[in-house]
């Protein structure tokens, strides 16, 4: 018979011990499950008298045990602002349990754990005889009946303050967008109804992005300024019956990596002669994402060949395009065969859409564009041999085009030319004025 030496007996013993001491879910690592509520409040850094804005509440458990059912949160509002409205991360009505004065209760349950945060949207009215550079600070709380690891992220605070120009703001077109799209951005700015004097002589300076990510294409709008060193600026009077607008495009350079964030300011600059002081204030930055999806490549002067889809490559000779393009590639008819047809043709099984945009969307080319079309023979069972050609429409409401001979055709492969780019696809003649049903491979 074998024995266990004793020290080794001594080592199973204290493992049975730690063992017996862990929870019965498992032999993990004992977890710190303690409560840890917290809050936190964002607002514009500037607002408007008379105008409204809002406080945007946020609150969860930063740990991993359960919130008691008795959680509550409290926003305190300053003099100077009225509460409207309040809703939750949904955008749903949430108005407050109870209002105590300028103090605002939610009896918010048992709020998520394991960092999931909760949001309160609260809509704040300001008072219009408010002086300029008034502070308001909005205050909140959050707390349970339970015991907490730590209370000093159980409070919150932010200040906002009062501008005549605090109505002013900017805006993108979009959010996200492709190299070489071109992108709007509109400056409104905006004097408070009630300033005196009624206008304010202003002092725009716009930053744009560094050069290798975007190029400034100019002003769209009426009103202009001036451009020098990835600066714009205007300097002009905006009146409080009448916004003034400013709009000038981007276009995003071709080198800019998949995922980039391209951020610009504005900062505004007045003299405000009632305090005989100069005011500032910076507008609500810009930011787009910039992302090149499947389906589109970047081609230069110096050609290149690219497969955009299943079946379909496309060579872009050298000197075709005097930039880098985009070329964008989405197949068409892949559900059914397209309307419409010319007489005596068929749809051959393959359809697509391709389009270029340098700055805005191309469609004629210096040199011709090559199309190759790959297939398997038995696609092409009950067409009239050799009858396979391109078609072209420049959109679904046009007739269709033959884009004239192949130039190469071989058993699976067949090559065209075109100089234009639109919506493409192959028809064949019907063998025997037949139609049998075409065959696709995968």
């Amino acid at each position: 018979m074998n024995h266990i030496p004793h020290r080794l007996t001594q080592l199973l013993v204290c493992c049975l011990v730690v063992m017996l001491a862990l929870p019965a879910s498992g032999l993990a690592a004992v977890e710190d499950v303690r409560l840890d509520l917290f809050i936190e409040l964002k607002a514009p850094e500037h607002v408007e008298p008379g105008g409204q804005y809002t406080v945007n509440l946020s609150y969860g458990n930063s740990n991993t045990a359960r919130t008691p059912a008795d959680t509550w949160v409290e926003a305190t509002l300053p003099g100077g602002v009225q509460f409207i409205s309040a809703k939750d991360k949904h955008n749903n009505p949430l108005p407050p349990d109870s209002i105590n004065g300028s103090t605002l209760h939610w009896d918010v349950g048992t709020p998520i754990p394991d960092w999931e945060t909760e949001r309160i949207s609260i809509l704040l009215a300001v008072d219009e005889g408010l002086s300029q550079n008034s502070s308001l600070t909005v205050t909140a709380e959050i707390g349970t009946s339970a015991e907490e690891v730590t209370l000093d992220n159980n409070t919150a605070s932010v200040t906002s303050y009062t501008c005549d120009m605090a109505g002013s703001f900017k805006q993108a077109q979009a959010t996200e967008l492709m190299p070489l799209d071109v992108i709007t951005y509109t400056i409104t700015l905006s004097l408070a109804q009630g300033s005196s004097p009624g206008y304010r002589d202003v002092d725009l300076v716009d930053t744009l992005p560094p050069a290798q990510q975007a190029r400034f294409l100019g002003w769209t709008s009426s009103e202009q300024g001036t451009y020098e060193n990835g600066q714009l600026r205007w300097q002009g009077r905006v009146h409080a019956s009448q916004p003034t607008r400013l709009q000038y495009q981007l276009g995003i350079e071709a080198g800019v990596a998949d995922g980039t964030l391209l951020t610009n300011r504005a900062h505004l600059a007045w003299w405000d002669g009632a305090a005989a002081v100069e005011r500032e204030f910076e507008l609500e930055p810009v930011t787009v994402r910039v992302t090149l999806p499947e389906g589109a490549a970047l081609i230069g002067p110096a050609g290149g060949t690219w497969q955009a889809g299943d079946g379909f490559t496309l060579t872009v000779p050298p000197l075709a395009v005097p930039e880098i393009t985009r070329f964008q590639f989405k197949p068409l008819f892949e559900d059914q065969a397209p309307d419409s047809l010319p007489p005596g043709w068929f749809f051959a099984g393959q359809a697509l859409q391709l389009q270029a945009f340098r700055f805005g969307e191309l469609h004629d080319f210096d040199q011709p564009l090559e199309f190759a079309f790959t297939y398997a023979p038995q696609e092409l069972a009950g067409f009239k041999p050799g009858s396979l050609r391109l078609w072209y429409r420049p959109d679904a409401g046009s007739a269709w085009e033959m884009v004239g001979e192949p130039t190469w055709h071989q058993e699976g492969l067949i090559k065209f030319q075109a100089d234009h780019l639109s919506e493409f696809a192959l028809f064949a003649l019907g063998a025997h004025g037949i139609h049998l049903p075409v065959m696709f491979t995968e």
